[in-house]
């Protein structure tokens, strides 16, 4: 990787540069840090700010099963499932209307595609940070308490690239509520680099089969089963902690997990053995069981980052796309 990222800096590799702004929002570790609630955050929060800005989001569509379609969202309908899109891609499509969705493995051709077919006035580009090809007029880096502590990249260990890559960043973000910067951050990233801090708050729960939205209130002391392929189940259940119900166990699956029917039979009959009739779940693993389930009940629990000085956050980020958009007309 450091070789890969020397010859980009020398401009042996070539970097495209696209005719709209693009923000890449991405990580050093494996998984866990929170880029696609982040990328869904600012893609809400700019249409909040700019209402009639024109955002297109591109992923790479990570365990899709199709690589022929290329069009998650036309930010008006939904235009495959999750087994053509990926569980993350398919999850912004549903949280983003009005922001198109795309997936692809070879990201350049089809942000050319998704430009010569839509309107589009900026190009969020999700899980990035590695992603040279396309030049980036942001580059939004997410770390947590572990990211700077690790020192070994794959397979030794859980970094995809070595902590002194920071200095690529436009901005750091500090994600998942953390009381503190990681300590190492000074060492690896220079101090001029802007630092932003969020922290993950509760942003509805929905009964599943019903699509009712239900007050968190109304869960305090339910018993519950819990269920959730994420990278870090430890944050799901924290969330749950703060809900105040009583959990009667937890069934854990990998990050990006396929769920089989024998996997839904098998956690049904774990919560039937408990007699828990409820199951709690993220919205990511939801879009993956979605009419498949044996379950009578199903809460689906929603959270999404809040900056804890937003205002700054969304002008550094105003900054950058304005004096993008001035330099490419």
């Amino acid at each position: 990787m450091d070789l890969r990222n020397f010859l980009y800096d020398r401009g042996l590799f070539k970097t495209y540069h696209l005719p709209v702004p693009v923000i890449s929002i991405g990580n050093l570790t494996v998984g866990g840090t929170g880029k696609t609630p982040l990328t869904i955050a600012i893609a809400r929060g700019l249409q909040a700010r700019h209402p009639n800005l024109h955002i297109g989001i591109l992923s790479r569509g990570y365990k899709r099963t199709r690589s022929d379609d290329w069009i998650v969202s036309d930010g008006e309908n939904i235009l495959m499932g999750v087994e053509a899109s990926g569980d993350e891609p398919q999850l912004m499509a549903r949280r983003l209307p009005g922001v198109k969705i795309f997936v692809g493995a070879d990201r350049v051709r089809i942000a050319r595609q998704a430009l010569s077919r839509f309107p589009l006035d900026l190009l969020i580009l999700d899980d990035a940070y590695q992603h040279r090809r396309i030049h980036r007029d942001v580059n939004i880096l997410l770390v947590d308490d572990h990211t700077a502590e690790h020192r070994r990249v794959l397979p030794a260990g859980p970094l995809r690239e070595f902590p002194w890559n920071m200095k690529r960043a436009s901005c750091l973000v500090i994600t998942h509520d953390r009381k503190r910067i990681p300590p190492d951050l000074s060492r690896f990233c220079p101090s001029s680099i802007p630092l932003f801090k969020t922290r993950l708050i509760l942003s509805g729960i929905t009964e599943g089969i019903s699509k009712a939205p239900c007050p968190p209130e109304n869960l305090r002391n339910q018993l519950v089963w819990a269920v959730c392929g994420i990278a870090h189940p430890g944050s799901f259940l924290d969330t749950l902690s703060d809900l105040g119900v009583r959990i009667a166990g937890v069934t854990p699956f990998p990050d990006h997990h396929v769920y089989t029917r024998h996997d839904l039979e098998q956690i049904a009959l774990q919560a039937r053995r408990k007699n828990v009739h409820a199951l709690i779940t993220t919205e990511k693993d939801w879009v993956k069981w979605e009419g498949k389930h044996p379950f009578q009940r199903v809460y689906i629990v929603s959270v999404i980052p809040k900056f804890t000085e937003e205002g700054k956050f969304y002008d550094f980020i105003d900054g950058f796309v304005y004096n993008s958009r001035q330099s490419k007309k």
